[in-house]
């Protein structure tokens, strides 16, 4: 006579299975996320960071940056025009930081359905400088702004010491 098999060890199995599934898309979703963000610094000399940085900039030599810094503070250019019409979609926000005293080019990429996640909030960034200063910078504008006005340059700066940040949105 052949044995039943028992229905709480077959689901069980199925439970099992679906975990192990389950953690697998999980890890293969935080690697693709991970990987959307492409967080990168590099040691670079003057001259070469200089370059990488002309070179983006040039993209947008026709287009004044949405973002000005004054007293300080990030403010809107009224120069930069609305896109009129239907904007181009934005898939990213780029970021490049440049600390000549460390010779350190930061890279950032932020996927931008994670910057529509603010709900009209404005886009906050912060690092940790060598100096311990970690307060975020809020660029006062928020993820509805940048889609208003479509691609572009959204802000570049160069300090009195030399650092620079550039912000596009693409």
């Amino acid at each position: 006579m052949a044995k039943k098999p028992s229905w709480g060890l077959i689901i069980l199995g199925i439970a099992a299975l679906v975990v192990v599934v389950g953690v697998g898309l999980v890890a293969v979703a935080g690697y693709v996320i991970y990987q959307q963000f492409a967080f990168q610094t590099t040691t670079t000399s003057v001259s070469s960071a200089e370059d990488e940085l002309a070179q983006v900039a040039a993209r947008f030599a026709d287009q004044p940056p949405l973002l000005e810094i004054r007293d300080g503070e990030p403010v809107l250019n009224r120069q930069r025009q609305r896109s009129s019409g239907a904007a181009k979609p934005i898939d990213a926000l780029h970021i490049i930081v440049w600390q000549p005293d460390e010779r350190r080019l930061v890279k950032l990429n932020i996927p931008f359905w994670l910057l529509r996640l603010t709900r009209g909030r404005p886009i906050r960034l912060s690092g940790h400088g060598s100096d311990g200063e970690s307060d975020p910078i809020s660029l006062h504008i928020t993820a509805g702004n940048l889609e208003r006005y479509g691609p572009g340059l959204v802000m570049n700066h160069k300090d009195a010491d030399g650092k620079r940040v550039l912000v596009w949105a693409e």
